[in-house]
């Protein structure tokens, strides 16, 4: 059967995002109704993800719609060929789909987030023939009705951003995985340094690449907004035949203006851009408990060799608003976010100056004068915004060989 393009979605056609494979969808359109807005297959995908009886009545009821207007019925049925079957699309491209506001009005999130629902068998599948456990994969997919209770916060509906989506793809093709607190994805190496180990003492050093523009206080130039041109300086990596001259940056966060030079027959390579590695990410919802996130970088040192031994990795990478070394100073040394960071070998990153500020105060901070100040973070960033201080992000390094939660290993260094 071969879907007829009605007149309203020749506007949609000119979107190059979602003209790929048109005409192919036109023509494996099932002829009956799509599996993943049968009310069933709803009811089942939200429980297994985690969303409560309110979010799936109200999917059930978009879906039905939906199915009943031939022109999202095919326009859904696109969006999930494009995702999950074996079209090689780019995913990036999604940040180009439209809102279908004029479309749906109230339902245009809930058809993206039955889009994401629709991804749930095809993920079942691949975890199950890793052999992948249960709850971890259970665990893993709950991040979705994280992403829908945001949505529904803000909008008061339950649906989803199109923008979300190539995140969550992540989780439903195989890439990323949460194990406890904290997630894992398998990832190349894409920071602009190269890391090196000791072969006597252990001791790691990052160097920065060539080219990269930092401020007098370490951190790169234009972070937060802000452009020192008077003590700017740029990084510099020579490596010749027995030694490696470049910009060491410091443990805690900081590049420095003084180079050094490793002799390479003591020191060794052991992490430079394009190699594989995991990239941590905190997901919202729940206290960062400092144990917890330990545990989890065990479970990642078990889980990744036994059911990816074909995916090694040479660390763990993490770049978020909660490396912010920022909070070293505004939050006390028990804080679960500065025991976090001194766990890392931190490395400065380019951010804007509002890094967080959606996460740390849900719907964002509009208005200092009436923000909320009921807890500690909420209070000390309020404090240092007040004073004129921005919020930048931050990027933190931790080698398998050398994990030791809670031993600060990499802070000791000088």
């Amino acid at each position: 059967m071969e879907y007829k393009i009605n007149e309203r979605l020749y506007g949609l056609l000119q979107n190059k995002a979602l003209a790929i494979e048109w005409d192919n969808s036109q023509r494996l359109i099932p002829r009956n109704e799509l599996f993943f807005l049968s009310p069933d297959f709803i009811d089942k995908s939200c429980r297994t993800i985690g969303l409560e009886l309110d979010a799936i009545s109200f999917l059930q009821l978009s879906a039905n719609r939906m199915s009943k207007d031939a022109d999202m019925n095919f326009l859904a049925w696109h969006c999930h060929r494009l995702l999950f079957s074996d079209i090689p699309y780019d995913r990036g491209l999604i940040w180009e789909w439209p809102s279908l506001e004029d479309y749906l009005g109230e339902f245009s999130g809930a058809f993206y987030l039955l889009i994401a629902l629709s991804g749930i068998p095809k993920a079942m599948e691949f975890h199950t023939s890793r052999k992948i456990p249960e709850k971890i994969m259970l665990d893993t997919y709950n991040d979705t009705a994280i992403w829908a209770m945001d949505y529904k916060d803000l909008h008061g509906v339950w649906g989803m951003d199109s923008h979300f989506i190539p995140w969550l793809c992540n989780h439903l093709l195989g890439d990323l995985f949460r194990l406890n607190r904290l997630q894992f994805m398998q990832r190349p190496f894409r920071q602009s340094l190269r890391a090196f180990r000791n072969h006597k003492t252990h001791q790691v050093i990052v160097l920065s690449e060539s080219g990269i523009s930092y401020r007098g206080d370490g951190q790169v130039n234009g972070t937060g907004g802000i452009f020192d041109s008077e003590n700017l300086w740029t990084s510099r990596l020579v490596i010749e035949d027995n030694h490696i001259t470049g910009t060491p940056i410091h443990p805690r966060g900081i590049a420095l203006g003084k180079e050094i030079s490793l002799p390479l027959n003591k020191w060794e390579s052991i992490l430079v851009p394009g190699e594989p590695i995991l990239e941590v990410h905190i997901p919202a919802g729940e206290k960062m408990d400092f144990f917890d996130c330990g545990e989890s970088f065990k479970l990642a040192l078990s889980f990744f060799p036994k059911y990816f031994p074909d995916r090694p990795f040479k660390a763990f990478c993490c770049g978020s608003w909660l490396l912010n070394t920022q909070f070293q100073d505004m939050l006390t040394p028990e804080s679960n976010i500065v025991k976090f960071q001194k766990e890392f070998y931190l490395f400065p990153i380019y951010s804007g100056g509002r890094s967080g500020i959606d996460r740390i105060f849900r719907k964002g901070l509009k208005d200092l004068s009436t923000a909320p100040r009921d807890t500690s973070l909420r209070r000390a960033v309020l404090d240092h915004l007040q004073r004129g201080g921005y919020l930048r992000a931050g990027g933190g390094l931790i080698f398998p060989d050398a994990l030791n939660w809670g031993s600060q290993v990499y802070q000791k260094y000088e």
